[in-house]
């Protein structure tokens, strides 16, 4: 769904999202979502080099939303990537980074879902319905990187808006100058995330919209992401997947779709 990953990558997508997904790591083809640090141990007590990255880009995701009657939404993507020994920003998420372990980083994540919410003008099934906004949400991150792909997640709190927690598998497979990666997720969103963005309050009650009290739910993804690296700095990446919502989300008189599709392409500059 994409009041979450999905318009968080967006963030994935979230995207990714998403996916969703680390901002050079992602560039390179891998998930953005990932936590890293080169030493391993504890990064406040790493004498490794600090090598700075940086890097622009700007795309354009399309959507579909869960709400009756809402149809898809475009939007524009713009990126900025920032990653160093104890920082990496990318799009609307910052983590800070904790440690690396084998392999298994750690991170302290925050991230800005700007995108998240309706207007009730946005469809005639919200007509009457308070506005709902997006949220700064934070908490730990991790991810497990082998041979054999990454497992990533987080756990991240809203406020007044709930909790949400994502795992997320990724392998990518390169072929000249093209990457592909398949991934698959799970998301589990609390009952107050659930109530605060499908439920209806009784002021909201109308004909054909009875009251209803979200429940905590699962949702479940599954995707691809595509990088084509044309020069040594210059990429475009392409990422689609489709989410099946939970019943948490599907049993709302505000939601007419189970299965949410989800593109996203972009053009990414790598200046170092």
């Amino acid at each position: 769904m994409k009041n979450t990953r999905h318009r968080e990558r967006q963030l994935l997508l979230i995207l990714a999202p998403v996916l969703l997904s680390s901002g050079t790591a992602w560039a390179d083809g891998a998930n953005a979502d990932q936590p890293y640090a080169d030493a391993s141990g504890l990064t406040i007590l790493s004498n490794a080099t600090n090598v700075t990255h940086w890097g622009l880009g700007a795309g354009v995701s399309v959507e579909g939303s869960p709400y009756k009657h809402y149809g898809s939404k475009v939007s524009p993507v713009p990126l900025v990537s920032f990653d160093d020994k104890w920082v990496r920003l990318f799009g609307t998420t910052v983590d800070l980074k904790i440690g690396n372990w084998s392999g298994l980083s750690v991170a302290l994540r925050g991230q800005f879902a700007l995108f998240d919410g309706y207007k009730g003008s946005d469809a005639a099934i919200l007509n009457g319905m308070q506005n709902r906004k997006g949220a700064f949400w934070y908490g730990p991150a991790l991810a497990w990187r082998t041979a054999f792909g990454t497992l990533s997640g987080d756990y991240l709190l809203g406020g007044n808006k709930g909790e949400r927690a994502k795992i997320e598998y990724g392998k990518s497979f390169e072929l000249a100058a093209f990457s592909i990666e398949p991934h698959i997720g799970a998301q589990w969103l609390s009952n107050k995330y659930v109530d605060y963005y499908y439920g209806v309050r009784p002021s909201e009650v109308r004909a054909g919209r009875p009251q209803y009290n979200g429940t905590s739910t699962w949702n479940e993804s599954v995707g691809a992401r595509v990088t084509y690296k044309f020069t040594e700095h210059q990429r475009i990446i392409f990422d689609a997947g489709v989410s099946h919502l939970g019943s948490g989300i599907t049993d709302s008189p505000l939601v007419g779709k189970r299965y949410i599709p989800e593109a996203m392409i972009v053009y990414f500059y790598q200046f170092k």
